[in-house]
């Protein structure tokens, strides 16, 4: 029978050495996280942990002689740059798309730390990143803290122990003795006091755990697989060859591609009168503007994205004949007709602006578009080049990310509501509900500087509403440092600009 061969002792220190480096990273960065984000609104915050998590990871591995590669510290960067916004903006939907986004920048740069290809990032790669990254996460933490137990074992490790049980009855009687001599210590005395009485203490120790579970796992994890001698290609998202099979013939190519192309441009030619026109003001439509509108946008934007799919798997599964360059005709044939039906798309929901006015819904409806047109040029671009469905899934995810970006530091809902507004001199029309109940804290500014412009009654219904909106609401106003958001803030001066009180209604 054969066992194990035992570590020397130099090799079991520098072990301990590295454990205890990684567990004290994640304890700094899971205790920063429980101070700044447990019960706390999102502002400075959110940035400030997610940076610390990032520079965290890059320290932990400089140490250990790993520098951060250019990818996942790009990728950490992107995740900063997001969570930048929850300090930017008030707006909920935005902060629920903020940590999303956040958590899966987070978890590219966990995997992409141990194996920093960039050929690896495809579509099943970013999907998969949150469930692979949670797996190796949760794993890693298990082991950690069997491997802390062990340690705690050790003559040192009991000593310290030991040290620590006697210590800290000790200073503790000390510390209630002097707060009996002391008013900041009496107050310090009394504050713990209630928190041990109310068991606040319980939650927030829970968070930290958890906190600390995640931030342990995956320093650990990342730190273990690039000091292991594992190959490049570990368990986890596969990179995307070429070997896939093609399956799709010719024929069937032609056919399909020809079908789809002849039924665009048919679709068009019969459209031709109305399709970027007005059809609701069109004698005999029958069609309201709101019809026109949203079947237009719906049916042709989701025609568009499932263009770019079916375009995708003929390029990629498709058998390359010498009737290739028709096949590449017909194919840019059809991206072209549908880059005329998103247009027209992008045009019926202008023409419901026009005559409704502007929502968030509508505002974001239009830059999906924009980022499916930039799919559509990026496709067109592969398809004449060699398609690479990777590269362009990079591409288009860059899009997105940008388009992202842009709506997360832009506020959009101020320029809604000074759209909205500037509208009622030339309609007549203000919808105060939309403005004070559709869009958030972020709007309250160009609202309350705007009111001046509104005739009455327009402008007494929208001061109330405004009032009657956000009397009452603390939660608007900071109560630390780190909770600080420059909506909010905005916000806050606004309202009391028009007399507007945050405290609780009594």
């Amino acid at each position: 029978m054969t066992t194990e061969p035992e570590l020397d002792p130099y090799t079991r220190k520098e072990a301990s050495k590295a454990a205890a480096l990684i567990w004290l990273a994640a304890s700094a960065v899971a205790g920063l996280g429980t101070w700044v984000a447990y019960d706390a609104i999102p502002g400075v915050n959110w940035v400030l942990w997610t940076s610390m998590a990032v520079l965290g990871l890059a320290l932990l591995l400089a140490r250990r002689g790993h520098p951060l590669p250019a990818l996942p510290a790009t990728t950490g960067a992107i995740a900063v740059v997001i969570a930048g916004g929850a300090a930017i903006s008030a707006d909920d939907f935005m902060h629920v798309l903020i940590v999303l986004s956040v958590a899966l920048f987070l978890a590219l740069t966990m995997l992409l730390a141990s194996d920093p290809r960039i050929g690896q990032i495809s579509t099943v790669f970013v999907i998969t990143a949150p469930f692979v990254a949670a797996a190796r996460t949760v794993f890693e933490s298990i082991t950690r803290a069997a491997e802390g137990s062990l340690m705690v074992r050790s003559h040192r490790a009991r000593s310290t122990l030991r040290g620590v049980v006697i210590t800290v009855p000790v200073v503790l009687v000390f510390a209630l003795l002097l707060a009996g001599a002391d008013p900041v210590f009496a107050t310090w005395r009394d504050a713990v006091g209630r928190i041990l009485e109310s068991w606040a203490f319980l939650p927030r120790t829970v968070f930290f755990l958890v906190l600390l579970a995640v931030v342990l796992g995956a320093y650990g994890n990342v730190v273990r697989r690039r000091e292991s001698t594992m190959p490049a290609d570990v368990p986890g998202p596969r990179l995307e060859g070429d070997s896939h099979a093609r399956w799709l013939g010719a024929t069937e190519r032609l056919i399909l591609l020809g079908s789809v192309a002849a039924l665009f441009w048919i679709f068009l030619a019969v459209q031709l009168s109305y399709l970027f026109g007005n059809l609701p003001e069109t004698p005999g439509s029958g069609m309201t503007f709101a019809e026109h509108a949203r079947r237009g946008f719906a049916e042709l934007t989701v025609v568009a994205t499932c263009t770019v799919l079916l375009v995708v798997v003929s390029e990629r599964y498709g058998q390359a004949v010498r009737r290739e360059g028709l096949i590449t005709t017909i194919t840019m044939s059809v991206i072209a007709a549908v880059f005329l039906l998103l247009a027209s798309a992008f045009h019926r929901v202008s023409l419901y602006e026009a005559a409704y006015g502007f929502t968030t819904a509508r505002l974001h409806a239009q830059v999906f578009m924009v980022v499916v047109a930039i799919t559509l040029f990026a496709l067109a671009v592969e398809v004449w080049q060699g398609i690479d469905a990777s590269r362009l899934f990079r591409r288009a995810g860059l899009a997105a990310l940008l388009a992202l970006i842009v709506l997360v530091y832009w506020n959009h809902e101020a320029w809604i509501a000074r759209a909205n507004i500037n509208r009622f001199a030339a309609t007549g029309k203000l919808d105060t509900v939309y403005l004070t109940r559709g869009l958030s804290p972020n709007a309250v500014p160009v609202i309350v500087e705007l009111l001046p412009s509104l005739p009455e009654p327009a402008r007494a219904q929208l001061q109330a509403a405004v009032s009657l909106r956000y009397t009452g609401r603390v939660r608007l106003k900071q109560r630390r440092w780190y909770e600080w958001n420059l909506a909010r803030a905005r916000a806050v001066n606004a309202l009391e600009q028009i007399g507007v009180s945050l405290e609780p209604v009594k």
